[in-house]
């Protein structure tokens, strides 16, 4: 949400600037035609929409089919979704999508669309799945972690951090592993998923951790940092047997660095580099292997003059990259996607902030 308020006060810089981009061509969207009712090789894109108007939407692309389906909630529901779709899980076989400013859950029949349920919580942010049918919710300005039973729809208990703002999360080994995107904070934490207990953490070198993922050695990498708050971005990474930080990276001064994510064989780490002013220093998607000691000097796929990139995902089979522009935030946002070549495969529009992906 910062950087969403932060995106905001740019928009006016925004509607100047795409009038003057240039770029190519979208395909066609096909969507918005009859919607599948089933299908394999999904792909569900999650598109934020423009705080405070209500437009957020999910679309589905159908990559063996090269086809687009746009306002996916709206044309099974016929209700908008509402604002802010911040993130989506599958859990039980159902989807559920986070609605963080207008505080709710929706859960969602992955067979024909149809909601079967909205849980309130006040803006929840992410889900993690911790198995036996509960889920962790996070949520913004909000110290907070609400347990759901996700048969019942029930939030059964609430844990307590010592900061607000929980963002990503890990489940390893019983453990979970949580990150409150607070400025003062420096600590990973560690909850015991059986009794919803927060056993211990682990000392970072940044503040403000955000994202977290494991590579394929078992090491856990956690993304920190806040530009607009002026906190240095880090990429530190974590031996969870012995519960030590081995390594942290610092990104230069100003950088924002969001959305990291493992290649199919989780041994290759990619991000995005965000510059918000229309320039190319710092812009675009870069990649590193696991074992490197320095974060990458060059982006591996560059954005154009006036443009940034805010989603970011591998392809678990075929290992094609996919990203998101959202245009500034007012218009409708492109997806690219690449091949591990990085030689652009195919290009479609999708609803308004485009920030996220879900292979199913």
């Amino acid at each position: 949400m910062y950087r969403k308020m932060f995106q905001n006060i740019r928009c006016l810089t925004w509607l100047c600037l795409v009038f003057f981009a240039s770029c190519k061509k979208d395909k066609p969207n096909t969507g918005n035609v009859i919607l599948p009712k089933d299908s394999t090789a999904r792909v569900l894109i999650v598109c934020e929409g423009s705080l405070g108007n209500g437009n957020a939407e999910m679309s589905l692309y159908l990559p063996k089919k090269d086809s687009v389906y746009n306002d996916v909630y709206n044309l099974a529901n016929n209700q908008v979704l509402g604002d802010i779709f911040q993130s989506l899980a599958k859990i039980d076989n159902q989807y559920f999508l986070c609605i963080n400013n207008s505080s709710k859950i929706v859960v969602l029949n992955p067979m024909n669309w149809l909601q079967v349920a909205s849980i309130n919580i006040l803006k929840p942010r992410y889900m993690l799945d911790i198995g036996n049918h509960r889920a962790y919710v996070g949520s913004l300005y909000s110290n907070k972690i609400y347990v759901v039973n996700t048969l019942t729809f029930a939030i059964e208990t609430q844990i307590q951090m010592p900061y607000q703002n929980v963002e990503g999360m890990l489940l390893s080994d019983g453990y979970a592993y949580v990150c409150c995107w607070d400025t003062a904070c420096n600590q990973l934490y560690r909850i015991n998923t059986a009794t919803h207990a927060l056993v211990d953490s682990i000392l970072l070198s940044g503040n403000a951790p955000h994202e977290i993922l494991k590579d394929k050695v078992g090491k856990i990498w956690v993304m920190a940092g806040n530009a607009y708050k002026s906190k240095l971005a880090t990429l530190s990474k974590i031996d969870v047997a012995s519960k030590t930080l081995e390594q942290t990276l610092p990104f230069a001064k100003g950088v924002e660095a969001i959305k990291p994510c493992f290649n199919s064989g989780k041994d290759s780490l990619y991000f995005i580099e965000v510059n918000y002013s229309g320039g190319v220093l710092n812009n675009g998607i870069y990649r590193m292997p696991i074992t490197a000691t320095n974060l990458p000097n060059a982006p591996f796929i560059s954005c154009q003059p006036n443009q940034y990139f805010w989603a970011l995902s591998i392809e678990p089979v075929g290992g094609n990259i996919y990203m998101g522009d959202p245009k500034g935030f007012v218009q409708k946002s492109t997806v690219l996607v690449y091949n591990a070549q990085a030689q652009l495969q195919r290009q479609f529009a999708v609803g308004i902030g485009v920030s996220s992906f879900y292979f199913d």
